[in-house]
Parts: C-alpha cells; structure tokens; sequence
C-alpha cells in the first residue's frame, strides 16, 4: 500500500557495529519513513512515489509490476495516504533494510480515514549512494486499537552482527531455494509441521482481516484456522551483502478441504534472517486478492 524512501543522511555504508549503532541506524532509518510520508502529504502520493522508488521497485497492482512504468502512466490519485513505522531491523552491512507498519487513506485530508492496513517494505542502498525503495506490499485491515507509534520496534534477535562471508548471487539462490522448500514442505508434511522448520520463534504475521500477530503459536493457531491446502511460487527475492538479511516475493493460493479449487489466491512478502544455521521466515506478508481476482 506504500513504499519506503531514500534515506538522506543516513550513513550506513559501513553497516552498525554493536548494538547502539544499530538501535540509532534503525531509528534514522524510522524518521525517514516519517519523512517520506509527510512528502506524500506534501506533493501527493504518486509523484512521492515516483521520487523515493527505485524504477524497477516492485509493487502490486494488483500483481507485481516495475514501479516507475506503472507510475508514471498512472493519473495522479486524489487523497492522503499517511503511514508510519512500527517495526524495523537492518541489515549488519547496511545495505537493505525494512520497515513495516499501520497505514490509513482519506480521501479528504481533514476527514476521517476510509481505509486502514499494515504496509511492508523493503529498501536497499543504490549504486550511488542513495536510498530506495526496491519492494512494496501491503493488508488492508481494522482500524489499529493505538492510532500513533509511540516507538519503533526492534527483532532484537540474538545472532544481530553475526554476519557470514557471502556471494550476493549465490546466497540468493539458496534463499529462492529455501522458500520453494518451504513450499514442498507444506505440501508433504502439512502446514504445522513446516512452520517449525522453516519460521523463526518471533515470526510475524501479516495478513488481511486482522491486525498483526507476532510468535511462532500465532503462526500455529493461524494455520490451524485456515483448513485446506496452500501453496505458492517463489517469483524473486534480494539478499544482503553481509547474509543477514533477505527477502522473497511470488504469488499463492489457498484452497478449502475437499476442494481443488482455489478459494484464495494472492501475493506475499517474506523477510529472512539466518537461524539456527540456515534461513527462516521472521516477517510473512501475504495478502488476498479480492473474490474476483481482479
């Protein structure tokens, strides 16, 4: 539903160091997606947009498209749309990052919100220098029971600034090969038995209807709820140079018990992190299409 900025003057080319470099990274990192969406006030969201993604940044409309052609052939859309972040991490390289968090639509800036969600979005360091955004999605659900972000929240994982001597490129075929054995594993030893092996304790959910869930048990009580098979298709994904940070995109479906036809079919978001000696889901977005597909 939104997307990430450059961020000016952040210096994160040499990646945090310890534990207060990274806590005050993250927080520079939060204050300009604050800066970003006072932009979106300011000029409007499509040319905010236009100015903070990369030209290729994928977005979903309602599949996964390169932001800039899309953008630019779209008429600009009345309305704010204002957002803020909630939850954050970075990785020890400094050179991909994310934030997610509660966004809301007016389409007059002065009236009550029409529309609320979680957005979730991943930016990365150009050739350049600068910031942007490379990936964007997003849930619409319930107005939050807190309207504002007091703080921005941290995974504060055990393993931050243990990084691994890695190839960009080859790294990111074993985590494209890691989802799709996520996948195969739901399919062959049922949905419970794959989240343990492939999402971390704290993994966080985000999904239409609800507001965000966080651990594993929700992640549990979630696939218990929905009956039926899942399944999806890994389409791309981008990895940190420093290997502790990555994410994946593509496409699923959801189909009910006793039925081969789909009842769901929509796109996600995953972010990664190494655990426990190879790759686990720590943020799993996936968002439905409507009934229509449309």
């Amino acid at each position: 539903m939104h997307a990430a900025t450059c961020v000016v003057g952040l210096a994160v080319a040499c990646g945090p160091t310890d534990t207060e470099e990274y806590d005050a990274q993250v927080r520079a990192l939060a204050e300009s997606e604050r800066a970003f969406a006072r932009a979106a006030g300011e000029v409007g969201i499509r040319d905010a947009f236009l100015a903070f993604l990369s030209e290729d940044a994928v977005i979903f409309r309602p599949g996964p498209v390169a932001a800039g052609p899309y953008l630019r052939g779209t008429p600009a859309q009345p309305g704010l749309l204002s957002w803020e972040p909630a939850f954050a991490d970075l990785a020890q390289a400094g050179d991909l990052g994310f934030t997610t968090g509660p966004w809301a639509f007016r389409t007059d800036p002065a009236g009550e919100p029409l529309a609320h969600g979680q957005y979730f979005s991943f930016w990365k360091q150009q050739s350049d220098g600068s910031w942007k955004v490379v990936i964007d999605h997003g849930t619409t659900n319930p107005p939050p029971a807190v309207e504002t972000v007091e703080a921005v929240e941290t995974p504060g994982h055990s393993d931050r600034g243990r990084t691994r001597d890695v190839d960009p490129a080859t790294e990111l075929e074993r985590l494209l090969e890691r989802d799709r054995a996520f996948a195969a594993a739901t399919e062959v030893q049922g949905k419970l038995q794959a989240l343990n092996a492939f999402m971390t304790g704290d993994v966080r959910l985000l999904r239409n209807g609800q507001q965000p869930t966080a651990g594993i048990e929700a992640a549990r009580s979630h696939a218990v709820e929905r009956t039926g098979a899942i399944s999806w298709r890994v389409i791309g994904g981008d990895v940190a140079s420093s290997g502790d940070l990555g994410y994946t995109y593509g496409e699923y479906e959801q189909t009910v018990s006793g039925s081969d036809t789909p009842a769901e079919r929509g796109y996600y978001v995953r972010a990664w992190r190494p655990a426990d000696g190879t790759w686990r889901v720590y943020v799993d977005l996936m968002s439905s299409l409507p009934p229509s597909g449309g």
